[in-house]
């Protein structure tokens, strides 16, 4: 009987089973009020981690949605910056060609482009003005910053433009300050050729070179683009000059077709 009882009071469940004994002894004797109280604090106690674990779970729930709301509020912010940015290069554009209108003798028709077709070797482009605006086949298309080309073909609202980076597209040029003449074409690369011009004539990197005004096309004293090499070989009759084209081809969005010259 000692040794049961010792083994008993040696058991590692016995201290728990005392207390728990001792707590159900006094709760029976104690009031209701008491035992009402003393189990809304051992239930608050228990069960205190899984509020507050529920409270934080809440907290980062909430604060997913408020970065989803933050989020999309600032990708619509992003697409109306973006959008403004656009419209005000897109009226800087539209004053320069407006200024540029006014300085030139010739009725100009503005046109936007539609379409930049890529297939095959020929340079083309599209643009939204045709006959109805009074544009027809072979008339010069520009820009502020030089020659586009001309109109190849013409619908009621739309023509077909051949770009001067396409070699059957010719101008007969000039160089502006020493007035040498010359064919202007595209022979591939990033450059234009100036031909047909005698190697004893003055054409030096820098000059200007002009429309000659001789073709029946181009007007004379339209900008082409700038000398960038003029040299002559030994026994050639021409010199070979390079010419940087004044348009830059690969951000054009506005030109205007030439449709005659103003009686002024």
């Amino acid at each position: 009987m000692r040794i049961t009882l010792r083994g008993i009071l040696r058991s590692p469940h016995f201290k728990p089973l005392l207390a728990v004994t001792a707590l159900s002894a006094a709760l029976i004797v104690l009031p209701s009020s008491a035992r009402t109280t003393i189990s809304r604090i051992a239930s608050n106690s228990i069960l205190f981690p899984f509020i507050e674990m529920d409270k934080y779970l809440l907290r980062i729930s909430r604060t997913s949605d408020d970065n989803i709301q933050i989020n999309r509020k600032l990708s619509k912010l992003a697409v109306e910056v973006a959008t403004l940015l656009e419209y005000r290069q897109e009226n800087i554009r539209l004053r320069r060609m407006l200024d540029f209108n006014f300085q030139l003798p010739y009725k100009l028709v503005p046109a936007e482009i539609l379409a930049i077709p890529r297939e095959g070797a020929v340079r083309t482009l599209l643009i939204d003005a045709g006959h109805e605006r009074g544009v027809n086949v072979n008339m010069p298309v520009i820009s502020p910053s030089g020659i586009i080309g001309k109109t190849i073909s013409a619908e009621t609202n739309s023509s077909t433009v051949l770009l001067l980076l396409d070699p059957g597209c010719k101008i007969a040029a000039r160089v502006q300050r020493s007035r040498a003449m010359g064919i202007v074409q595209y022979t591939g690369g990033e450059f234009l050729s100036l031909t047909r011009v005698p190697a004893d004539q003055d054409v030096v990197p820098g000059d200007t070179v002009i429309s000659s005004g001789l073709g029946g096309i181009f007007p004379r004293g339209l900008f082409i683009g700038t000398v960038s090499r003029s040299e002559a070989q030994p026994g050639e009759l021409f010199k070979e000059i390079l010419i940087r084209p004044g348009a830059d081809f690969s951000v054009i969005e506005e030109v205007f077709v030439i449709i005659s010259e103003t009686s002024e």
